[in-house]
């Protein structure tokens, strides 16, 4: 991860670029990351618990190109993921969560650079609180 903004703090004004896959950990809460590698990578969010007020932004800066997903994971097959992402242009339904999804994907071949998600944790569960695609099927929930 290279750092490309100010220092670390909650006010979301910290950026990093993801060029490889990576673990995250309590000290990148608030942070802007930038998804930037064209072959996908995954990222592994931290456990719910213990964890809660936790949130980052997800961001494409380079559309997945390589048949692979950014995928943006939750640490533990019980960490949930909830809520809905919805899609502009002429695309706008939204993807929604069905209660047992445990992953965020930026899909290779749909998601396009400037497609973003922004998850908070409560300490049991991840709640996406904004996203956007701009088609429906750039970022799908599983």
């Amino acid at each position: 991860m290279a750092k490309l903004g100010a220092s670390n703090s909650w006010a979301g004004n910290h950026c990093e670029s993801l060029t490889a896959a990576s673990t995250l950990g309590q000290g990148d809460s608030g942070k802007i990351f930038f998804l930037d590698l064209a072959a996908g990578l995954t990222t592994t969010l931290p456990a719910c618990s213990g964890n809660a007020g936790w949130n980052a932004t997800f961001v494409v800066k380079t559309a997945p190109a390589s048949t692979a997903d950014y995928v943006v994971s939750s640490a533990s097959s019980t960490d949930y993921v909830l809520g809905s992402v919805s899609a502009g242009a002429v695309d706008d339904a939204a993807d929604t969560s069905d209660g047992t999804d445990t992953q965020v994907n930026f899909v290779d071949g749909s998601a396009v650079a400037g497609d973003w998600v922004k998850l908070i944790c409560d300490g049991s569960a991840w709640y996406i609180v904004g996203g956007l695609g701009k088609v429906a099927a750039g970022i799908t929930i599983s």
